[in-house]
């Protein structure tokens, strides 16, 4: 863990989180209105157009980093809630654990999916 300790002291690593925290959320909400004007004023019809608009690789791209803000906003948030409201050590761990093995399986099927 001493790889995670900033040189400033844990209000650095603090705000760090916290930034990070803003900055997918920030992504996650423009891409969110992006996708809803797109497809407010080009509509997918059917399989094949949702397929053709899928392979643009920006698209590709854009909902990768989604996916990733996603589950880069989770870990964040939930790691505090266990770290504020989960005070045995060997239980946040445990929890931490399941948590990171979910936040992973949900990252590796989201990847299969887009390199379908």
């Amino acid at each position: 863990m001493e790889h995670l300790r900033s040189p400033l002291g844990s209000a650095h690593a603090g705000m760090m989180l916290w930034l990070w925290q803003r900055l997918t959320s920030i992504y996650m909400a423009g891409f969110v209105v992006y996708i809803v004007v797109h497809l407010s004023l080009s509509p997918v019809r059917d399989y094949a157009t949702w397929m053709a608009w899928m392979a643009l690789g920006y698209v590709r791209l854009a909902w990768a980093i989604f996916i990733l803000s996603i589950l880069v906003h989770a870990w964040i948030g939930m790691r505090s809630i266990y770290f504020d409201y989960v005070p045995p050590l060997w239980l946040r761990s445990i929890v931490s654990l399941l948590t990171a093995l979910g936040l992973t399986a949900l990252g590796l099927w989201a990847a299969r999916i887009l390199l379908a």
